[in-house]
């Protein structure tokens, strides 16, 4: 479920919303879309919003179930002992922050402090770079395709896992184009759940870094519960969270974007390899900046 509002947005942008969600009173907006599309329209929300202010709540994975994203908006996300609260405003607050500019109460500073400390502030010495290829954007309609991690330790590539899973169905011309895969290969594909049990002896115990987790998380979780295959348990390093608190004035966080902004060599695009040696080379560029 995802439910964004808009205040004194342009209009305009009600035609791109009502494209994926439905209007249910002035400015609210509620629906049903994959991750990477709720991505997708917050991204062109926060670009097209401008000096408007925009809120929206979103289904997500933790204790609470929800989360929060806000653009000028005068409430504040914060994390409080993993829980995601929604800061009130307050007039003394943002008065005695007026020089920042932030209107931060103290403790709202302090967390984000620690938040900061704690984001990958270095290259991890082992860890597994993990992506996925599907044939489309809803984890609950579409299949994964491809499964491709790399592992490195102490700065190196280590080894390398990669399979191509079989799907009943024929790929469509838009997949075959957009990731390079064949119908060949397909053919040749291992059963998904053998892919599945590959995967997790591959990664162990390893912290995983992706970029967009949530979107890849989306179809790994629901095909480990389909095959009664333990949960994921693992430290993740999102490069697209990272991003957005590290790169905040980039209004598009995609990783071709990235990439372009850090004038990072061009990988084949949309396959599984060369999105994680391109996801590995944006967090050492992350765990940089200051």
């Amino acid at each position: 479920m995802v439910v964004i509002v808009l205040e004194k947005c342009p209009l305009a942008l009600r035609g791109d919303l009502t494209k994926w969600l439905q209007e249910i009173s002035l400015g609210v907006y509620v629906g049903q879309v994959s991750a990477r599309v709720r991505e997708n329209l917050w991204q062109r929300v926060c670009a097209e919003c401008k000096s408007g202010r925009a809120t929206m709540v979103y289904s997500a994975r933790n204790e609470q179930h929800l989360s929060f994203e806000v653009h000028n908006a005068t409430w504040e996300p914060i994390d409080f002992d993993g829980l995601k609260l929604m800061l009130r405003p307050n007039a003394q607050r943002m008065e005695k922050h007026s020089g920042t500019g932030k209107g931060l109460s103290d403790a709202s500073v302090r967390i984000r402090a620690r938040r900061r400390k704690g984001m990958a502030s270095k290259e991890p010495d082992e860890y597994v770079v993990l992506d996925l290829e599907t044939t489309g954007l809803d984890s609950e309609r579409d299949e994964i395709i491809e499964i491709r991690a790399i592992r490195y330790l102490l700065g190196q590539e280590d080894e390398e896992f990669q399979t191509f899973v079989r799907v009943d169905e024929s790929l469509t011309e838009s997949v075959i184009e957009l990731t390079g895969i064949q119908n060949d290969d397909i053919a040749c594909g291992v059963e998904l759940e053998d892919a599945l049990n590959d995967l997790l002896d591959f990664i162990g115990n390893s912290p995983i870094v992706m970029h967009n987790a949530s979107f890849d998380r989306a179809f790994l979780d629901r095909a480990l519960e389909e095959f009664d295959l333990d949960e994921l348990e693992n430290e993740f390093i999102d490069t697209l969270e990272i991003a957005r608190k590290k790169l905040a004035h980039v209004g598009n966080h995609s990783l071709d974007t990235l990439r372009d902004y850090f004038g990072l060599e061009k990988a084949q695009a949309h396959r599984a390899l060369g999105d994680c040696r391109s996801t590995r080379e944006l967090l050492l560029e992350l765990v940089n900046l200051q």
